[in-house]
């Protein structure tokens, strides 16, 4: 829809590209994720996006500290915002909004330490 009614903004934000892989029989947006949780609250909500930004942050996290691998995935909840179907098949209510979401799974590569970083310089006054 995005792409038909503001085919600008849509070139912006990679829309016609992630369609074109879509259309090439490429999943291009959750890259074979096993699992995309969404983070949902009511539509009249004022703090619905920054409640769930700060539920998905956690889960970022915590999903880390368990050994998985979790990416943000802002295609995928516009997506489920912007297609009804979408929006029915995920079971959400219907005066609940998707404020973000986010694929987990296990990494495909794992990192054996955090990249190795200068000592910060502190003065205590």
């Amino acid at each position: 829809m995005v792409i038909q009614h503001n085919p600008e903004a849509a070139e912006t934000m990679g829309l016609t590209r992630a369609v074109a892989c879509w259309d090439e029989g490429y999943e291009h947006i959750c890259q074979g994720a096993p699992h995309v949780i969404v983070a949902h609250a009511n539509k009249n909500w004022g703090f619905g996006a920054e409640d769930c930004a700060l539920a998905l942050s956690l889960l970022d996290l915590y999903a880390t500290s368990l050994g998985l691998g979790a990416c943000w995935g802002g295609y995928f909840y516009k997506a489920v915002n912007a297609y009804p179907p979408l929006f029915e098949a995920l079971g959400l209510p219907s005066d609940h909004l998707a404020f973000g979401a986010m694929m987990v799974g296990y990494p495909k590569f794992t990192y054996q330490r955090i990249p190795i970083r200068k000592r910060p310089r502190v003065t205590w006054k």
